[in-house]
């Protein structure tokens, strides 16, 4: 079994009919609503639907032999859109049958040097993932079926040129071929944890699963701006706790980088305030209401309508998501800060979704980024140089 470039050879002809058995009109007819934006008419609907039959009986009719992979017979007959619409499995993630295919990006360059050699042209090497003395999969070069599942990633067409939104080259992905190991998508993610944990402990490679950014396929602009400095004077530490939200892409990071501009102040707020038992929620309450005003949030808020609800709306799922009351602004504001640092740096046993997992609530922690850096902004202005 062999990985790289070639995975997808991996997938079992039994399976790969299987799934193709498996795949709904109405979920391609929606994709391309929902990707191309555009209404599905009967002459339309009619031709998607003959397109997923084609396949479907192309899959059923050939018969896999030495000299033909059964996959790449069936597939010549597919659109790019079923490889968008069918093989995605999430973001960046692909799938097909027993086969998943993770992108992964280097935690560190000593592990990127140890898997790709030269500078110009690149040649990859590789790890093959052995359990019980089977092969089971490979980290390394992609697969033509990941380049073909996410092309529009990679690839950026602007009025008839092409332009490359990424290399692909120096990508990488895990492929694993025996899906025997996870029974459903919980389980699927906790594999890969696991493989990437043996990896760091017993090869001392690093790696972290990745995600395509669709930032990266924006033509940018070539910004020339004013910047006409302050005369604010802003205390040293509390200023590179901030700015440290900008050395990570990771929302976790950025949003624990903000809070500590706040824990900074904690000493010179509890004396402020002169406290007898003070707790930390007491602080961050004290510390926002000597810098921060209701009608200021809530200005603030209308200026985010788009994002407001999210705040003050109760979350069903997430206990730490505090919604913000509009009689006690500044108290719930910093309740939900509180609340959201505490499910971020407690790892202790809790009840589901009481703590925010790494990599599985990212996108929860995201949108929490914007009020956390207003606030840490203005307790910045607000506290630095103050006694």
């Amino acid at each position: 079994m062999d990985g790289g470039i070639y995975g997808h050879r991996n997938i079992e002809n039994e399976r790969l009919e299987e799934w193709i058995k498996t795949w709904n009109v109405e979920d391609y007819r929606n994709f391309f609503r929902n990707y191309y934006g555009i209404e599905i008419e009967p002459k339309l609907e009619s031709i998607l639907s003959e397109q997923v039959e084609v396949v479907k009986k192309v899959s059923s009719s050939i018969t896999a032999s030495d000299d033909i992979y059964l996959f790449d017979a069936i597939m010549k007959h597919a659109t790019p859109a079923m490889y968008y619409c069918y093989f995605r499995y999430d973001t960046s993630t692909a799938y097909c049958g027993n086969y998943y295919e993770v992108l992964l990006e280097f935690a560190d360059e000593t592990t990127k040097k140890m898997l790709i050699k030269g500078y110009d042209y690149v040649q990859v090497g590789g790890i093959t993932l052995e359990k019980g003395g089977e092969v089971i999969g490979h980290i390394g070069q992609m697969s033509d079926l990941f380049w073909q599942t996410f092309f529009d990633q990679y690839i950026v067409e602007d009025y008839g040129s092409i332009e490359h939104a990424r290399n692909n080259e120096k990508d990488i992905t895990l492929q694993i071929w025996n899906d025997s190991f996870f029974e459903n998508t919980e389980q699927f993610y906790k594999f890969v944890e696991h493989i990437l944990f043996e990896c760091n402990i017993n090869l001392d490679f690093g790696f972290k699963m990745s995600r395509f950014e669709n930032e990266s396929k924006l033509k940018g602009v070539t910004s020339r701006v004013i910047l006409e400095m302050s005369d604010n004077e802003f205390e040293e530490i509390p200023l590179r706790y901030f700015n440290f939200a900008n050395y990570t892409k990771i929302p976790r990071h950025k949003y624990l980088a903000y809070y500590q501009v706040l824990e900074f102040f904690y000493i010179r707020a509890i004396n402020d305030a002169r406290f007898a038992k003070p707790n930390e929620l007491l602080v961050v309450k004290h510390i926002l209401t000597n810098t921060i005003t209701e009608s200021e949030i809530g200005s603030w808020l209308e200026e985010i309508v788009s994002r407001g609800k999210q705040y003050t709306e109760p979350s069903k799922k997430y206990p730490a998501l505090i919604p913000l009351e509009a009689t006690e602004l500044v108290e719930s504001v910093a309740t939900r800060i509180y609340s959201i640092r505490c499910s971020l740096v407690h790892s202790k046993e809790a009840p589901k979704d009481a703590n925010f997992i790494p990599n599985l609530n990212d996108e929860i922690i995201k949108k929490e980024l914007s009020l956390i850096k207003y606030i840490a902004e203005r307790v910045l202005y607000k506290w630095s140089n103050h006694s």
